[in-house]
């Protein structure tokens, strides 16, 4: 039978011991998690490789949400939810199962090192089955997604290349105001016209889609930092991460009580926020302190 549950208590007896495992697992795959990867590659390792990487992630983020709103198919009864464990949102399929597949996949094909690779496939399945195991998903919604995931990324690397080509063609500022448009527009329809069950909304990725429409276009003209540190050392780049993630953290989270996810415009300003943080203040800062 389709979308049964026992697969959950399958695994919890297999594995009593794992609940805490797959609590902490499970974060790999938050929108969190993913804010500062690419972040921390932004900031440290590869500025316009790290720009890519988040287009690739926000189709699979866009296209996963409305996947869940035209399936609709529910979560389990949270009576199966490991304890301390919350979700929203639609079922089916799997963010947490096709976001990873995608971004963890580019970095495979990108990185092409065996351990990248090796280790890319553990964080996927462990991740996927961190969501059977929490009792927030079917093993089908994970399958689905892994599914979804991957193809999304193939048809991403085929694309690339003549993608790439064709925007080249066009200003710049005509495309960020473009991807902008987009992410209002996208709010308002999910919102008003599309809008998700109570509990979720679209502020957070409307929030990040806008913020990267001006955030980026402000750097590049603006602060233009290097990536690689003065002198190359290497604690100035840690004290680069380290900071800008805690800068991160309280613009995402501690803005949450005067910016609640509850309001989707608020949510969307908040996010809007986070990205203007880490890609503009945060990069304007250590760029003129020297880090």
């Amino acid at each position: 039978m389709f979308f049964d549950p026992a697969v959950t208590e399958f695994l919890r007896d297999l594995l009593p011991w794992a609940g805490p495992l797959f609590r902490a697992i499970t974060e790999l795959g938050s929108e969190l998690f993913f804010v500062g990867l690419i972040l921390t590659g932004f900031w440290a390792y590869k500025k316009r490789a790290s720009i890519i990487t988040s287009y690739v992630l926000l189709v699979a983020v866009v296209s996963n949400y409305w996947l869940k709103l035209a399936i609709a198919n529910p979560r389990p009864d949270p009576s199966y939810w490991y304890p301390g464990v919350e979700a929203t949102n639609y079922s089916t399929p799997s963010a947490h199962a096709q976001n990873t597949s995608t971004l963890f996949g580019w970095f495979s094909i990108r990185s092409k090192k065996p351990w990248v690779i090796a280790v890319s496939i553990i964080l996927v399945v462990l991740i996927g089955l961190s969501r059977v195991y929490l009792g927030v998903h079917y093993l089908e919604d994970v399958l689905l997604g892994w599914s979804i995931g991957i193809v999304t990324l193939l048809v991403i690397t085929r694309l690339e290349r003549p993608i790439t080509e064709i925007l080249s063609r066009y200003n710049s500022d005509y495309l960020y105001l473009f991807l902008f448009l987009f992410g209002a527009a996208a709010t308002i329809v999910n919102t008003y016209i599309l809008p998700l069950p109570p509990g979720d909304n679209f502020g957070a990725l409307g929030g990040l889609i806008m913020g990267m429409a001006v955030g980026y276009p402000l750097e590049a003209k603006y602060v233009n930092f290097e990536t690689a540190p003065p002198n190359e050392q290497k604690w100035r780049l840690f004290l680069r991460v380290l900071i800008g993630f805690c800068l991160v953290v309280v613009a995402m989270i501690g803005l949450s009580p005067l910016l609640p996810s509850v309001n989707v415009w608020a949510r969307a300003l908040r996010y809007f926020i986070t990205v203007i943080v880490g890609v503009v203040i945060w990069p304007a800062i250590f760029k003129r302190v020297g880090l």
